[in-house]
């Protein structure tokens, strides 16, 4: 079930857990949905590719570097 951060009526701020449905029902009883860019400071990915790749894919680059000597690949 999708959460929300909702102002009530007297403006204070609240964490629903709910159906859209019942967010809806809120809405219609005077509370504000609030709109943020990062929710509960959830990050996805940090850093490049590389760094993240494991030994065996990493020589697999390097392999076909050395093969292919015109190549873009950077490891």
């Amino acid at each position: 079930m999708p959460s929300y951060t909702m102002k009530d009526p007297d403006g204070v701020e609240h964490d629903l857990v709910c159906t859209i449905a019942e967010m809806v029902e809120k809405k219609e009883q005077g509370w504000s949905v609030v709109f943020s860019l990062v929710k509960h400071g959830i990050i996805g990915h940090t850093g490049d590719v590389i760094s993240h790749t494991d030994e065996g894919f990493k020589d697999r680059l390097r392999e076909i570097k050395k093969k292919h000597p015109g190549s873009t690949i950077e490891i």
